[in-house]
């Protein structure tokens, strides 16, 4: 069971890491002339780190950003090949604290020393997940079977048809071809019993697909919701359903904040998640913007956990996973401005991402003012965006793209913010539950 910390608490550890955070030289000038956060109005002051701040001031691009000198650190990645991969250094001993809250997460979905665990995760390029993995399965004592999901995926088969084990971990799009191969080749694993997925939300229809190709017996869970930057950020029990998480209140802080008033989000309402990991000094994480959307239920748990829950609600931010990498909205937009002006093509825009078959389908709306003309602009995007994103042609190849689709539409139809009037440029379906 995980610690449940009182707001006090919380609020205490969150001023020693402000007061921590200044000998950083980024979080110095950042601070400079804030008075240190004496109770929650003043915590909502201090002034939020953004994606784009962690990329510039980060080691090794920069020092600004460390309490202390990087040796004796462990260097991870958010992964992408578009320009969003961020670093993200932490002392050995913050590395061990990430890994005992992961694998505390484990044992709560029914993970033990019995097990036989497929570690599917990806390794190299600096990821986490897959060295993380080996971490947390060492931590419960289960036996470690470390395929990775960076070999072919007949390999990846044959090692598990020949090893039975009874938890496979991995992404979902990994899952989703393991599970049409094992349909075509009438493949079966009779003592899988339980399917670890991360990186991506799994809806309701590819679960249903995964349980059909893998093992109608098997159960379903989310490892956690977690990021490099940040670490766990939630943990699931048996009883939550599969997009909502625990806090582990003890290790993060989290607001739902609604940022275009400025004030904290009521229990049932959505708003962008602000992170605060109360476990790191080394590279302090406060007040992150860490581009997801959510909310806090406001009801107690059946497990009896007093740990709030969250229920997540798709992306907030400038980037979205596409196979467990980030991708900046940024390249959308430039494809966008490839063909912005011609047949009164406006630069306003929503990528809408969902599932679709137990494939992913990508949208992409745009306005003008005359659609019908501009719909012969639709094959210039579609290039623009396979060029300025690797990753797609690698879904496509590998089956997981149903669709990558440009559709332009009346002047004013997209949806906007009834604040700032700002056109919603990411619309990442993915997450929701039917």
């Amino acid at each position: 069971m995980f610690e449940w910390v009182d707001e006090n608490r919380r609020l205490a550890r969150a001023r020693e890491l402000w007061r921590a955070a200044r000998a950083a030289p980024f979080y110095g000038r950042k601070f400079a002339g804030c008075a240190e956060p004496e109770d929650w109005p003043h915590w909502r002051d201090v002034p939020l780190l953004s994606r784009q701040e962690l990329y510039d001031n980060a080691w090794p691009r920069s020092r600004a950003m460390l309490t202390r000198p990087p040796e004796g650190m462990i260097v991870t990645s958010t992964g992408g090949t578009t320009g969003m991969a961020r670093y993200t250094v932490l002392t050995h001993a913050e590395w061990d604290r990430f890994c005992d809250e992961q694998a505390r997460a484990l044992r709560l979905i029914g993970v033990g020393p019995s097990d036989r665990v497929a570690n599917l995760l990806v390794a190299g390029s600096l990821w986490p997940s897959f060295l993380g993995g080996h971490e947390i399965i060492k931590r419960i004592g289960a036996l470690h079977l470390p395929i990775s999901a960076n070999i072919p995926v007949e390999n990846v088969l044959r090692f598990c048809r020949e090893f039975q084990p009874t938890v496979m971990m991995s992404l979902p799009t990994l899952f989703i071809f393991l599970a049409d191969l094992a349909l075509k080749d009438g493949i079966t694993f009779p003592e899988l019993r339980l399917i670890g997925y991360a990186g991506e939300h799994m809806s309701p229809a590819v679960r249903a697909h995964v349980r059909h190709g893998l093992g109608g017996q098997v159960e379903i869970h989310a490892l956690a919701y977690t990021s490099a930057d940040a670490g766990l950020m939630g943990y699931q029990c048996t009883r939550c359903a599969p997009n909502e998480y625990h806090i582990p209140t003890a290790f993060q802080l989290i607001e739902v904040m609604d940022p275009e008033r400025n004030r904290p989000a009521e229990p049932g309402e959505t708003g962008e998640l602000l992170v605060t990991n109360l476990a790191r000094e080394s590279l302090p994480i406060l007040r992150y913007r860490i581009g997801d959307r959510g909310c806090f239920t406001g009801a107690a748990c059946p497990c009896g956990d007093r740990n709030p829950l969250l229920r997540l609600a798709g992306r907030a931010g400038d980037d979205f996973k596409l196979g467990g990498a980030y991708i900046g909205m940024n390249t959308v937009e430039q494809s966008v401005e490839a063909v912005a002006g011609q047949s009164g093509i406006s630069p306003n825009h929503t990528l809408v991402i969902a599932d679709e078959g137990n494939r992913l389908a990508l949208e992409l709306r745009i306005e003008a003012g005359d659609p019908e003309a501009a719909a012969g602009c639709a094959v210039r995007v579609v290039t623009e965006l396979e060029t300025r994103i690797p990753e797609l042609n690698v879904a496509r190849s590998r089956d997981y793209l149903a669709r990558l689709d440009v559709r332009f539409v009346a002047l004013g139809s997209l949806e906007r913010s009834p604040v700032t009037g700002k056109v919603r440029r990411l619309d990442d379906r993915r997450v929701e539950e039917k």
